[in-house]
């Protein structure tokens, strides 16, 4: 019989993988609920693990597997968007049976992951944000005339229709020929959709802040990095991080949650105008981001923060983070790289790799020399995903 669980991670992507790593690593007791084929799943670090095809089937088997009798629940640690809807949609239930951060509780975390809502905050605490146009998917042409390009057309909601757009964030429109042609391959799913400016410049322009604000609402943990490649290029995840101190990114992030009175882990990102030199919101994710596992490899300790935070123990002290820390997610690193060699009329230029400091250590999305086995699931991964891509791509030009 296994020992109870001080925190269930759920989500076993790379992501999760990082919050299993530092909770076990800093000696508590790690259960893991993911979907099949996660590379989380096989962690030696987890003590428990279950596996289910949908958020409500994980929600579901997290109640199953705790036992409602032990008074000492456990903290739930949310790590992708999909999961959270339905942990949301179950707080009042899972509250009897786990801990949650007090913004998945109170409609917060809901708020920023509409981004339409989201915005609209960020108009309210006058926080800079690329300007858009709200526009139903019906009515599309009707924002054709007033926008201007290069733009970026995005679901309001993308976790609702992640699974139609291929690894993509959006479309990129560079002129009207292109937003026609856009516009009538959209998902009808897609519901209200953003069509937003996009910053100009490239991607090494982009800073990261993450951090954990206590139940009292005062801040217990902040980091803050430089993004220098992502993958898809230009408007994804992050491939390449750094760790670097950027006190203008960390204080229009936590002041603009402090404002909202948000509870919990939070990362954001920003993109640097290159012209006015104004840093502008770009989004703000109320749980953990892919790119995590540089914080703790640059001594932020966010999970036990949470931990120690939401079971009213002694928190470990506010952490100074080490500068230099290089992040890489190797795979998809390597394709932005080569897409940039191959593609010389993409609407942003390749990222300015002077801009990365002098390295002071390393961190990898799934490599770790004590827990190797997620490395060769998340390589499987991987090569299931683009094989299936392109196997798609064949079957949709015959």
């Amino acid at each position: 019989m296994s020992k109870a669980a001080d925190i269930i991670v759920l989500g076993l992507s790379p992501t999760g993988l990082y919050a299993v790593r530092e909770a076990a690593r800093a000696g508590l007791t790690v259960w893991g609920v993911g979907a099949p084929g996660a590379p989380g799943l096989w962690s030696r670090y987890l003590s428990k693990k279950g596996v289910a095809n949908t958020p409500a089937a994980r929600v579901e088997l997290i109640l199953k597997m705790v036992d409602k009798k032990n008074a000492d629940k456990p903290v739930l640690i949310v790590t992708s968007d999909q999961d959270l809807e339905a942990v949301i949609e179950s707080a009042e239930k899972l509250a009897g049976y786990v801990h949650l951060q007090g913004s998945y509780t109170d409609g917060l975390a809901q708020q920023i992951m509409d981004k339409d809502t989201f915005y609209r905050l960020c108009e309210s605490q006058d926080v800079a944000y690329p300007a858009l146009r709200s526009v139903s998917r019906g009515n599309i042409q009707d924002v054709r005339a007033e926008i201007a390009f290069p733009s970026m057309i995005k679901p309001a909601r993308i976790q609702d229709v992640k699974h139609l757009m291929s690894g993509k964030k959006g479309w990129i429109v560079r002129n009207r020929t292109e937003f026609d042609n856009v516009a009538s391959k959209i998902p009808a799913e897609a519901g209200t959709l953003l069509v937003q400016e996009i910053v100009p410049g490239d991607e090494s322009n982009i800073t990261l802040w993450c951090g954990y604000f206590g139940g009292d609402g005062s801040l217990r943990q902040s980091f803050t990095a430089r993004k220098l490649r992502q993958f898809p290029p230009g408007f994804g995840s992050a491939s390449l991080v750094q760790s670097e101190t950027c006190l203008e990114t960390a204080k229009i992030a936590e002041n603009f949650l402090s404002a909202m009175g948000y509870r919990g882990i939070a990362a954001a990102e920003f993109k640097r105008h290159p012209d006015t030199g104004e840093l502008k919101i770009i989004e703000v994710n109320p749980r953990p981001s892919l790119w995590f596992s540089i914080s703790s490899a640059s001594g932020v300790a966010l999970i036990e923060t949470a931990f120690s935070d939401l079971k009213n123990e002694n928190a470990p002290p506010k952490s100074e983070q080490n500068n230099g820390v290089l992040w890489r997610y190797a795979s998809k690193d390597l394709a932005s790289k080569l897409f940039y060699i191959w593609k010389k009329d993409f609407v942003l230029p390749p990222p300015d790799m002077t801009k990365k400091g002098p390295v002071t250590g390393h961190a990898d999305v799934t490599f770790a020399l004590d827990d190797p086995a997620p490395t060769l699931a998340e390589i499987v991964h991987f090569g299931g995903k683009v094989f299936k891509r392109l196997a798609s791509r064949i079957g949709s030009r015959q």
